[in-house]
């Protein structure tokens, strides 16, 4: 495109007439939000219209005439295209402009972070979250160490234990913080359908099974109708089954693990393992099973979640919604804890598979009708849901499109992972704690390391807080949908 300021002005114009348009298409939807957020939902409209074509060869010809190339207006898009065709020579009437400036869209997502994630500096982030093992119960001076060192947020997996053991850790979180004078938010995970290795009959006090490269490795529910020196496995969650076809992939342990499956019956599925990218061939017990080619459709919410969902509503100051997919899923979290109390903690959206992203934008309107929600890019299944080679796209997309909607992320899984295990940091995970702080809140995993992670972590966060604002980034167009 030539660096022509006409044509760049007529383009631009064309532009806002598309952004303005995508709101007067869908006036109820805008109704729907809530009234603190409709302004921030209107620019999310905004934003997906903008970036719904390729606007590189604009950045470029912007950037000739020393004009914003439009790059890091994701909070404030239209209001930055106003700006710059003010500069080319347009002249608006005051009621024409969209009163949704930076300064102020950088001012209201801090006070949403502040209010989800604790109290503190407005705009002094990121916040960290630091999950919790069962081994701090009544660790209270270890617990009011990690909050004096930097500590924001504690987090329970309920995924793990039950609620006897989270009762314990909430009460020494407690503790740790009326001692310590320090406020710590607690956040609590619904678990969700994770799926996971469940070893049948004789193999059920193992630990592990001998499965080399080649063999067949069979899914189904139950071992009948197979033979005593067959190896089969259930999935955790055996409604999956029925939606496995031949020829689709299978990654188990985080990826660690690689099947296809060969073929099905009324039996279950046999998967061929294709490949280990671990030293022993051997298939742990309650490790996490994928299928990323597979369209499965079982509900995100499970029996134990609803089971334990009045406990968590009573105890927890965030909700982390796991496996989310749709909007009708998280107004069904929505009813249920609204019956629970009249005030139920902000739900954070954890976006972990293909079809979460692919319905991001819809996943952020419909939280925006609560007062605060929050998501969380949980990059462990998410790399093996949507491909590792993709993780570092989907994560500046996800960044990208949740600051146009103006609600904060919290970064996921493995940051710092060797310094938490070992005490010593790698060169690679270093340039990934930077990029996290572009997030509102950063987690880290338990380890034997926590106070230095959150060390680490902070000075890193200074350090980057310098540079990471003279990125330009291209904006292409949104490839949330094809993943």
């Amino acid at each position: 495109m030539k660096a022509d300021p006409i044509l760049i002005e007529q383009q631009l114009a064309l532009i806002e007439s598309e952004m303005r348009q995508a709101c007067l298409e869908q006036p109820e939807l805008i109704e729907a939000i809530h009234p603190n957020n409709q302004s921030a939902a209107k620019n999310l409209l905004h934003y997906l219209a903008f970036r719904s074509e390729d606007r590189t060869k604009l950045q470029l010809a912007l950037h000739r005439l020393g004009l914003s190339a439009l790059s890091n207006a994701e909070s404030h898009i239209l209001s930055q295209v106003q700006s710059v065709r003010k500069r080319l020579g347009h002249q608006y009437e005051a009621e024409e402009l969209f009163q949704h400036t930076y300064p102020e869209t950088k001012a209201y997502l801090a006070r949403k972070a502040n209010q989800l994630l604790g109290t503190g500096e407005p705009g002094h982030h990121p916040y960290i979250m630091v999950t919790l093992d069962p081994d701090m119960i009544g660790e209270h001076h270890k617990l009011g160490e990690l909050l004096q060192h930097g500590m924001n947020v504690a987090r329970i997996n309920c995924a793990h234990g039950d609620q006897a053991t989270w009762k314990e850790l909430v009460e020494t979180i407690r503790r740790a913080s009326h001692d310590s004078g320090i406020p710590c938010r607690i956040y609590m995970d619904l678990a969700g359908p994770k799926i996971r290795t469940k070893f049948l009959g004789d193999d059920k006090k193992k630990k592990s099974l001998s499965i080399a490269e080649g063999e067949l490795l069979y899914l189904a529910a139950s071992r009948k109708g197979f033979r005593k020196k067959d190896r089969v496995v259930s999935p955790s969650v055996p409604e999956v089954l029925p939606y496995l076809r031949p020829e689709q992939r299978v990654l188990f342990d985080d990826g660690k693990v690689y099947g296809t499956i060969e073929s099905k019956d009324k039996r279950g599925v046999a998967v061929r393992i294709r490949k280990y990218f671990t030293k022993k061939q051997r298939m742990k017990a309650d490790k996490g099973i994928n299928f990323p080619d597979s369209k499965i459709d079982i509900p995100a919410l499970t029996a134990s979640d609803r089971e334990n969902l009045p406990f968590i509503v009573s105890h927890a100051d965030l909700i982390g919604y796991s496996f989310v997919n749709t909007p009708e899923d998280l107004q069904l979290l929505r009813s249920l804890i609204g019956t629970l109390s009249e005030n139920p903690p902000p739900v954070i959206l954890k976006i972990e598979t293909a079809l979460s992203v692919r319905n991001l934008p819809a996943l952020l309107l419909e939280s925006m009708k609560d007062p605060l929600s929050g998501v969380m890019i949980a990059r462990g299944d998410l790399a093996v849901e949507t491909g590792f080679q993709k993780l570092a796209e989907i994560q500046d997309d996800i960044l990208w499109v949740c600051e146009a909607a103006q609600i904060p992320v919290i970064w996921a899984t493995q940051v710092l992972e060797t310094l938490h295990k070992t005490g010593i940091a790698t060169r690679s995970e270093i340039t990934d704690a930077a990029q996290a702080a572009l997030a509102e809140c950063i987690m880290i995993n338990k380890g034997p390391h926590t106070v230095t992670v959150i060390e680490y972590l902070k000075e890193i966060i200074h350090r980057s807080k310098t540079q990471r604002t003279k990125k330009r980034f291209l904006v292409g167009k949104l490839k949330l949908g094809k993943l």
